[in-house]
C-alpha cells in the first residue's frame, strides 16, 4: 500500500526501513551529529504545505522519524531543504544529497566537508526512502469544489 510522501505512515515506513537497513547501521556509527531534518518546500500547485522529517540517528542507531515543523531545522546540526520535485529526484535516485547541494539543487544548514565524509550513510538514507511504495503529491489529481 502506498503512503503519500511526508506523512506520518511514510515517517513511520522510512524510520523501519532505515533501522533495518545494515548499511544505515554500519555508515552512521561515525555519525555523532545528531538527528537531521529533510525540509519539503510548499507546493500550492499541488496543494502540499511545508513540512519536515526529523530522523534520530546517533552512533549506529536510528531513534525514528517523525513530522516536524520546517522552522525546527533550526535545532538541528543538519538540515536538507528543497523542493517536492527535488525530492522526489533523491529518492528515486537520480539525485544524492551531497551532490544536490553542491549543484545547488538542495539548500543545507550545517557542515559540508562532514556530510560529503558521510556521503554513504545519506546515500543509504535516500535508498531506504526509496524502498517505500510513495504516493507523491505531483501524481494526485487535485479535488475539484
Amino acid at each position: 500500500m502506498s503512503a503519500s510522501f511526508a506523512s506520518q505512515e511514510w515517517a513511520d515506513s522510512l524510520a523501519m526501513h532505515l533501522t533495518d537497513d545494515a548499511r544505515v547501521r554500519t555508515d552512521s556509527v561515525t555519525w555523532v551529529f545528531g538527528p537531521l531534518m529533510l525540509v519539503i518546500d510548499a507546493d500550492t500547485e499541488h496543494c502540499f504545505e511545508a513540512t519536515a522529517l526529523h530522523i534520530d540517528l546517533h552512533e549506529g542507531s536510528v531513534g525514528g522519524v517523525r513530522l516536524a515543523v520546517p522552522a525546527d531545522a533550526a535545532r538541528v546540526p543538519f538540515a536538507f531543504g528543497g523542493s517536492l520535485a527535488r525530492w522526489r529526484s533523491v529518492f528515486a535516485g537520480d539525485l544524492s544529497l551531497v551532490d544536490g547541494v553542491t549543484q545547488a539543487k538542495l539548500r543545507v544548514r550545517g557542515d559540508l566537508p562532514t556530510l560529503e565524509r558521510h556521503r554513504d550513510l545519506l546515500g543509504a538514507i535516500a535508498a531506504a526512502g526509496g524502498q517505500i511504495e510513495t504516493l507523491w503529491q505531483d501524481e494526485v489529481e487535485p479535488a475539484t469544489a
